[in-house]
């Protein structure tokens, strides 16, 4: 109790709690009277009690305390003055911090990846770029890479692409299905040129077939877009699995004022699961050079050089093409492991 001031002839002890809507103790509130020469202060204990010594006239009481609302009680110099209680409401001040929480509406039909799944990968083989897709595709190499992936999605098979309806894959809205080839219509054999760190988003379209995407649709179309520039100036990866398998990743991404541009090689080889090896070798180099006109308009110059290359398979041979052909030769091929 802290009570400034002349000393009154006529005194009187103030006592009483400080609680809550709850009727719980507000415990450490600062308990003000005040009357017309002086003022006195205590502070509530840990069961809310209070007691200061005052004069006898008219006194008014207030409680303060952090998050306590404005509190006011008179206290007539006829009131009684012993066992008060105190009745405060807490008041939640306004927060200095916003939050502003978008969203866009859903579209169930399109699955949406970020570049987190590509920068976070090790990828050997160019399967595991779809594979990491997760949207019930599967991709497989049936001739250890030289040739374009097969692909199966949701019990069909596409062949390379493009039977049974096909799988449309683009790239930064290009198409790389090819509409006639040897193998078959559809075929993706371009995609051997996409570097998974390069692969800014993926959209993913379920199907059934969209005339706004045409032919080869009809189970889905795969869309990627690649980047316009890197996070780090220069990038390098370099990684190592069995058979012999490496693949390296080199890139520099300049940052300049009005333009996004980076340069990138990657390189892999691998001699595979096979008795003679694969020696399937893949280089790709990319460039991109975007110009910036304004916030909004851009030009894009991107170019790609890819060159697969790899030997033939080991063959597992029957005693009777062993007879005839001896050491066999191409020709004598029977299947491919």
């Amino acid at each position: 109790m802290i009570c400034p001031g002349k000393a009154q002839t006529a005194q009187r002890f103030v006592r009483g709690v400080v609680v809550n809507e709850r009727s719980e103790a507000v415990v450490g509130a600062t308990v003000l009277a005040q009357w017309t020469t002086g003022s006195c202060t205590a502070t509530t204990d840990g069961q809310g009690a209070f007691s200061m010594r005052v004069p006898g006239g008219p006194v008014t009481l207030s409680v303060i305390g952090r998050n306590i609302g404005t509190f006011h009680q008179m206290l007539a110099a006829d009131a009684p003055s012993e066992k008060l209680r105190l009745q405060i409401d807490y008041v939640i001040p306004a927060g200095r911090e916003s939050i502003v929480i978008t969203a866009t509406e859903a579209d169930p039909a399109i699955d949406r990846r970020n570049d987190s799944v590509y920068k976070n990968t090790l990828f050997l083989r160019d399967d595991q770029l779809f594979e990491t897709l997760d949207s019930g595709i599967n991709a497989g190499q049936h001739e250890g890479g030289g040739k374009s992936l097969e692909f199966r999605r949701f019990g069909f098979n596409l062949d390379h692409g493009g039977l049974n309806g096909g799988l449309k894959v683009l790239v930064d809205d290009i198409p790389q299905n090819q509409a006639t080839q040897a193998h078959g219509q559809g075929y993706l054999g371009w995609l051997k040129a996409l570097s998974p760190e390069l692969v800014d988003d993926v959209d993913i379209i379920n199907g059934p077939f969209s005339a706004e995407y045409g032919d080869f649709s009809a189970l889905g179309v795969i869309h990627i877009r690649l980047k316009e520039h890197l996070d780090d100036t220069w990038m390098l990866r370099a990684q190592g699995g069995s058979f012999n398998g490496y693949r390296t990743f080199a890139a520099w991404s300049p940052h300049l004022k009005d333009a996004d541009s980076f340069l990138s090689w990657e390189h892999a080889y691998t001699d595979g699961p096979f008795k003679t090896p694969l020696n399937y070798v893949r280089d790709n180099i990319t460039g991109n050079y975007t110009f910036k006109i304004t916030s909004i308009p851009r030009v894009r110059f991107r170019s790609t050089w890819c060159t697969p290359a790899y030997s033939i398979a080991s063959v597992i041979w029957t005693p009777v093409t062993a007879a005839k052909c001896g050491t066999p030769p191409a020709a004598c091929i029977t299947r491919r492991i």
